[in-house]
C-alpha cells in the first residue's frame, strides 16, 4: 500500500489548520459587524425615545402651565368669559402633547405601557374639542366658562401621573436600550480584537508555511539539478553537463592563452565483460572506475560518461603530454585489470569544440586499432606507443 510522505500529510494538516483558522476568522468578522450594527440600532433607538419622552415631557409642561396661570386668573378675579386667545393656547398645547404621545407610542416600547396612551389622548381630544368650542358655545349651548373649562382640566392631575410613569418607563426603556448597546459594543471589540489575533496566527502560519515551502522546493530543484547534470549510473558528469562546460572552457582558454586538452577514454572489450560477468557487474566496474578516476583529477578538471563505455576529460591548462600521464595514472584504477584506449588532442587556438573533440576520438579510434589499451595523441599516431614507452617518452 502506498503512503504519502510524512512532509506532505503534515503540510496537508497544516493547510486544513490555516484554512480553519480563517473560516473561524471571517466567522468573527461577521458577528463583530453583526454586533456593530446592532450596537448602532440601540443607540439610536435609545436616543429616539429618550427625545421623545423629553418632547412628552416639555409639551406637559406647558400644559401645566396653562392651567397654572388660569387658575391664578380665577382665584383673582373670579369665574369669568375665557379670551380667545387662552382658548386658542389651550387647543394648541394640548394638540402638540397628543402629536407627542403619538410619536413616544410609535417607538419600542412594551405593551402595557402602550395601553395607557388610549384614556391620554381621550383626555387631550376632549380638551382641543372645548377649547376649540369655547370661542362661540359649549357642548351645552352655553359660553364656556373659566370656572367650567377649569373643572375639566382638573382632570390633568391624574393625566399627569399617568405621563410621568410613561415617561419615567421611557427614560428606563432607553437606559436598558443604552446598556445593551454598551454590551454590545464590548462583543464587537472583543470579537474584533479575537479577529486581529486569529488573522495575526493565520498570516504567521502561512507565512511559516510558505518558507518552508519554498525551502522544500529550492532543495528539489538543487536535487533536479543535480541529477540534470550526472549521469545516474556512475554519479559523474552526463553529456548534457559536457555540452554546457566545453564552449565555457573554450571562452576561459581563449582569454587566458593557456592549453586545453581534450581526453576521449574508451573500456577495451566491454561487451565481453558484460557478456561474461553480467550487466550488473559491468555497471559495478562502470561506477568503481569513474569515481576512483575522480580522486585523481583536479577541482578544474571535468570528467564525463560520454556514453555507454566511452568517458571525456576536459583538461583546462594542461598540455598533451600532461594529460598523457594523467592517463597513465588512471589506468591502475579500474577494477579486475579492465583496460581502456584513450585519445589525447590539444586545442590549438582556432578550431571549433566540435573538431576538437573530433580530432581527440580520431586519436582514441587510433589507439583502439594499434591493439587498444594504449594512449594516441592526435598529430602523433605514427608515434603512438604502448603505454610504458609512452610513459617512458616523457
Amino acid at each position: 500500500m502506498h503512503h504519502p510522505p510524512t512532509g506532505a500529510v503534515r503540510q496537508t494538516w497544516i493547510g486544513l489548520f490555516a484554512a480553519a483558522l480563517m473560516v473561524g476568522g471571517v466567522v468573527l468578522a461577521l458577528r463583530a459587524m453583526t454586533f456593530d450594527s446592532a450596537m448602532h440600532q440601540r443607540y439610536g433607538d435609545a436616543l429616539a425615545l429618550s427625545q421623545a419622552a423629553i418632547e412628552t415631557q416639555h409639551a406637559s409642561g406647558d400644559l401645566r402651565s396653562w392651567q397654572a396661570r388660569n387658575s391664578a386668573q380665577l382665584a383673582r378675579s373670579g369665574d369669568a368669559p375665557i379670551p380667545p386667545a387662552e382658548l386658542e393656547a389651550l387647543a394648541a398645547k394640548s394638540a402638540q402633547l397628543r402629536d407627542r404621545l403619538d410619536r413616544l407610542a410609535a417607538l419600542d416600547m412594551p405593551a402595557d405601557r402602550k395601553a395607557h396612551f388610549d384614556p391620554l389622548r381621550s383626555t387631550l381630544l376632549r380638551l382641543e374639542r372645548i377649547a376649540r368650542n369655547g370661542t362661540a358655545v359649549g357642548e351645552t349651548g352655553a359660553p364656556v366658562s373659566l370656572a367650567s373649562l377649569m373643572a375639566s382640566v382638573s382632570d390633568l392631575e391624574a393625566f399627569e401621573h399617568s405621563l410621568t410613569a410613561l415617561v419615567v418607563n421611557a427614560n428606563q426603556r432607553a437606559n436598558g436600550l443604552a446598556r445593551q448597546a454598551e454590551e454590545m459594543k464590548s462583543t464587537a471589540r472583543f470579537g474584533l480584537i479575537a479577529f486581529s489575533i486569529v488573522t495575526m496566527a493565520l498570516a504567521l502560519l502561512l507565512a511559516l508555511l510558505t518558507l518552508r515551502t519554498l525551502r522544500a522546493n529550492n532543495e528539489l530543484i538543487v536535487r533536479m539539478s543535480r541529477l540534470a547534470q550526472q549521469d545516474g549510473l556512475t554519479g559523474i558528469a552526463n553529456r548534457r553537463t559536457l555540452d554546457e562546460a566545453v564552449p565555457v572552457e573554450f571562452a576561459r582558454a581563449r582569454r587566458s592563452g593557456l592549453p586545453l586538452t581534450v581526453v576521449m577514454l574508451d573500456l577495451d572489450h566491454f561487451k565481453r565483460y558484460n557478456d561474461r560477468r553480467g550487466h550488473a557487474a559491468g555497471d559495478a566496474l562502470l561506477r568503481a572506475g569513474a569515481q576512483g578516476w575522480l580522486k585523481q583529477l583536479r577541482p578544474t578538471d571535468l570528467l564525463a560518461r560520454y556514453g555507454g563505455e566511452e568517458f571525456t576529460l576536459i583538461l583546462p591548462a594542461c598540455s598533451a603530454d600532461q594529460a598523457a600521464q594523467l592517463v597513465e595514472r588512471l589506468r591502475p584504477l579500474l577494477p579486475d585489470r579492465q583496460t581502456f584506449s584513450a585519445g589525447i588532442a590539444t586545442w590549438d587556438g582556432e578550431e571549433t569544440t566540435m573538431e576538437l573533440v573530433q580530432r581527440a576520438d580520431r586519436a582514441l579510434s587510433q589507439a583502439k586499432k594499434g591493439g587498444r589499451n594504449r594512449t594516441v595523441i592526435a598529430g602523433r599516431e605514427l608515434q603512438a606507443t604502448l603505454p610504458l614507452e609512452v610513459a617512458a617518452s616523457q
